[in-house]
């Protein structure tokens, strides 16, 4: 397995394989709901919108695919990243998604109009992760460096360094700050 994603309503769990190949599970149960192998290249990436309708899986030959969740089928994929995309992360508007990997790209994807609504030259190495909050999104990556942008114009708002090599993780804390943690071991907490 690669990557684990908890469904909004915490029954469902979403697994990514290098089979090819994603799942989709009941907590409760342990039983399998869904099996989905519509990639051509390992599975790495997944994340759920916010209304558990849909779900993006992206792979290592650089597809996003988006999936609804209500009939087990692929609604659209996008094409645009040069390399792996290990990462996707629905907006909190839902009409956005965002994906990022090898390229160092963030990519936004436009959802009603099915097209790429911005590229945005992030990172020098692999982006690890990707985190909305109601007006940024947050990045990191294996540059050493975690990122906040502006979710408006999509403009750097800050850049925070102090591990030693890759950063692995990043989220948004509650009092409005951050938590990354990197490939050096160690957690770090900034205020915004």
């Amino acid at each position: 397995l690669c990557s684990v994603s908890f469904h909004p309503s915490g029954r469902y769990l979403g697994t990514t394989s290098f089979d090819h190949s994603w799942r989709l599970w009941d907590v409760e149960t342990g039983k399998e709901l869904l099996l989905q192998d519509g990639h051509w290249k390992e599975v790495y990436g997944i994340g759920f919108h916010n209304d558990g309708s849909l779900c993006a899986t992206t792979d290592y030959g650089g597809v996003v695919q988006v999936w609804d969740l209500r009939t087990g089928k692929s609604i659209c994929h996008f094409l645009g990243h040069a390399k792996r995309v290990v990462c996707s992360e629905f907006s909190p508007n839902g009409f956005q998604l965002g994906t990022a990997g090898d390229d160092g790209t963030i990519k936004i994807w436009d959802l009603r109009r099915k097209k790429q609504a911005a590229s945005i030259p992030a990172h020098s190495n692999l982006i690890t992760q990707l985190r909305f909050g109601d007006e940024i999104l947050t990045s990191c990556s294996f540059d050493g460096s975690a990122k906040v942008w502006s979710a408006r114009d999509w403009k750097i708002q800050s850049t925070m360094r102090g591990h030693e090599g890759k950063v692995m993780g990043v989220d948004m804390l509650a009092n409005g700050g951050f938590v990354t943690c990197g490939f050096d071991k160690t957690l770090k907490l900034w205020s915004q």
